[in-house]
């Protein structure tokens, strides 16, 4: 049977997307110093083991992730131009590049086959995204390589079922700027929770600390939230320090929605998530 060609993934008119799983738990590392160790989260209903695969030397990071939302982004973007989808992808590097913001020079491209080998090289096993009980095993990327007319990539069936279902929302472009991991991880979550609310979404530290699956002390992990509130900002939702459920955390609420990120894609669902409130409670 001759395999299913590739979706040529140079749609001008895609905009950002991040599957909704994505932001609300533990996938990758939000540090830029390799990390090896696992990020093992076991909630109460859901649980997540990233390792890296052997021979690996780390595990991928929350830069990294942005090939996914790349990938994402066109993949819905096929959907809704009625295109077929396909779990393989094809685009020049520099169209990827461009599509996050970053520059294309020679040490771009250097990082972005890195960033690929990792996204290659993490298992993941969870019981997140799937119809049963029952974990599934899968990498990032399947499988990449450089051809003469691009990238080409191969994205775990996982990902392509959460387009399928259209379990994605939009991102503000100017999320690709964020520096630093726990912004980027912050911003993901709050986008996920507070949505386009302005009345504000709260969480505790430790709540955040355990859901970042960050392998960074807890004190030093507060610290950067501590400056994050004290900035007063975070691109599009503000962000305060507040007291919650008697314990020290952050309440993070919508500024006024910018026209390029006003509106919500199929399944976006604005509000708070009473089941999280549930357990950051206890």
């Amino acid at each position: 049977m001759m395999a299913e060609p590739p979706l040529p993934a140079i749609l001008e008119h895609a905009r950002p997307r991040a599957p909704v799983d994505l932001m609300n738990w533990p996938w990758f590392s939000l540090a830029k110093t390799p990390r090896a160790a696992p990020i093992d989260y076991q909630g109460r209903r859901h649980s997540v083991l990233v390792t890296p695969a052997p021979g690996a030397s780390a595990i991928a990071t929350i830069w990294d992730a942005d090939i996914l939302f790349w990938a994402t982004s066109q993949l819905i973007q096929a959907q809704d131009e009625k295109l077929r989808i396909a779990p393989t992808l094809i685009a020049p590097a520099r169209r990827i590049l461009r599509f996050l913001g970053r520059d294309t020079g020679h040490s771009q491209y250097e990082r972005l086959a890195a960033a690929l080998e990792r996204l290659a090289a993490s298992e993941v096993v969870t019981t997140i995204g799937t119809l049963s009980d029952r974990p599934v095993r899968f990498h990032w990327i399947e499988a990449w390589q450089q051809t003469a007319d691009g990238i080409l990539l191969t994205l775990p069936e996982w990902l392509l079922d959460a387009v399928r279902r259209r379990r994605v929302l939009a991102i503000d472009p100017d999320y690709f700027t964020l520096s630093g991991g726990i912004q980027r991880w912050l911003w993901l979550l709050a986008r996920k929770h507070a949505g386009q609310q302005s009345t504000g979404w709260r969480i505790s530290f430790e709540a955040l600390h355990a859901r970042s699956g960050s392998a960074t002390r807890h004190c030093h992990f507060v610290a950067a939230l501590r400056r994050i509130a004290q900035s007063g900002r975070l691109l599009t939702y503000r962000v305060e320090p507040v007291q919650h459920c008697g314990n020290e955390g952050l309440s993070i609420g919508r500024w006024a929605v910018p026209a390029h990120s006003a509106a919500l894609v199929p399944g976006d669902k604005p509000g708070f998530d009473p089941q999280l409130r549930e357990r950051i409670c206890e």
